[in-house]
């Protein structure tokens, strides 16, 4: 079958916008085009990026839309006018859109991924424009699907519970991670990243967007509390890309006094991204709501302890190795991160368990999951028996 997926989303800045769902997608392409199939895939891409990924994707099709898709109203825009017409260009024989949106009169089946009702579930913590068309667009094109694949089996439950659909219409593919993602023991290399970093011999680390969402406000409260019972805690360094209502969490750091043991490195590379779980002494992941928590699943991939939520799909991602904790408790919170400081032994029992559970989440079992839904989309309909 000639099937087309809609990434673009998938971007290659060095912000917020190359996390979360373009790292899905990413993934998803790689995945796909590693499996031994009949299947023609082709990806719809931004036109800045297309060049790029015809070089790293040789086996799939890159075709780069005209519109200014990298913005996100030129993008919707395209979504809801220009890509069912394309689609018929193409011959579209399954369309897969990665991520909430589908547009009207589709000339084909079609399979969507919904990773999360974030929206629904936390509105106060998303810009009004967004929130809005997040939940017009999930909710119409949950009805049109053909297909649908919830990230985990937590939003499969807030699919049935928040939009009423279904549960037989909805199947569970988990994302996967990529290979670099392992346990890193040669010292002079972490030895260098930190250098280069300047980052200290032990730290604590959390890498997300920064964003409401992520539980950071609550996150230095607890890590303040720590310092209350263990004066040598590791510095925290908070890493990854400005989303948006972050200006809180700075202003808890400078209440605090915390200045010059709460880190804020910034975005960070693709290519580093092992390096900062592996050269870290534990991961932190206390979020008040994921669709899945792909950080968790890479952190221990690379041998690292991870304290993590007890909410939504975090118990999914993290499985029984991680510490798992009410992401409102902050004392709660503060108490385990001690305990995973001190207990050396809970530390090389928890980062060997959790870097076994991690490497049931490969990109083959991701894209196998999806050519599957790719099938089921695409088998023709059988007529009705006549009585």
């Amino acid at each position: 079958m000639r099937i087309i997926i809609n990434a673009q989303l998938l971007s290659l800045a060095r912000s917020y916008r190359n996390a979360g769902i373009s790292r899905f997608i990413s993934a998803l392409l790689c995945g796909l085009s590693q499996l031994e199939t009949e299947d023609h895939f082709t990806a719809l891409v931004a036109s800045q990026i297309a060049d790029q990924l015809a070089t790293t994707l040789p086996h799939m099709r890159i075709v780069a839309t005209q519109w200014p898709t990298a913005d996100a109203a030129p993008r919707v825009a395209w979504e809801q006018l220009a890509l069912a017409p394309t689609l018929r260009r193409l011959g579209a024989e399954v369309f897969h859109s990665p991520a909430h949106a589908l547009p009207p009169r589709l000339p084909c089946p079609s399979v969507l991924t919904i990773h999360d009702l974030a929206f629904l579930r936390y509105p106060h913590h998303i810009q009004p424009a967004r929130r809005r068309y997040l939940a017009w667009i999930t909710r119409r094109s949950a009805r049109l699907a053909t297909r649908l694949v919830a990230v985990s089996e937590s939003t499969k439950r807030d699919l049935v519970t928040w939009l009423g659909i279904p549960e037989q219409r909805i199947a569970v593919v988990y994302p996967g991670i990529d290979e670099d993602f392992q346990p890193l023991h040669a010292a002079d290399t972490l030895h260098a990243f930190r250098a280069k970093h300047g980052l200290p011999p032990r730290y604590l680390l959390f890498l997300g967007t920064l964003e409401p969402r992520k539980n950071l406000v609550g996150l230095v409260e607890a890590y303040a509390r720590l310092r209350t019972h263990l004066e040598d805690a590791p510095p925290l360094v908070i890493a990854g890309g400005r989303g948006w209502y972050f200006e809180t969490l700075f202003a808890r750091v400078r209440a605090f006094g915390l200045e010059r043991v709460v880190l804020f490195p910034g975005y960070v590379a693709r290519e580093e991204l092992p390096l900062w779980y592996a050269a870290a002494t534990l991961f932190l992941y206390p979020s008040l709501y994921e669709g899945f928590g792909l950080p968790i699943v890479e952190a221990q991939a690379c041998g690292t302890p991870v304290i993590t939520s007890n909410r939504a799909s975090m118990p999914e991602a993290s499985g029984p190795a991680a510490i798992q904790v009410d992401p409102s408790d902050l004392e709660g919170l503060a108490q385990a991160m001690q305990i995973a400081l001190t207990d050396t032994a809970l530390q090389t029992r928890g980062a060997t368990a959790d870097s076994t559970w991690a490497r049931g989440f490969t990109l083959q079992r991701m894209a196998v999951g999806y050519a599957a839904q790719y099938a089921l989309a695409g088998a023709p309909v059988a007529p009705a028996e006549r009585i």
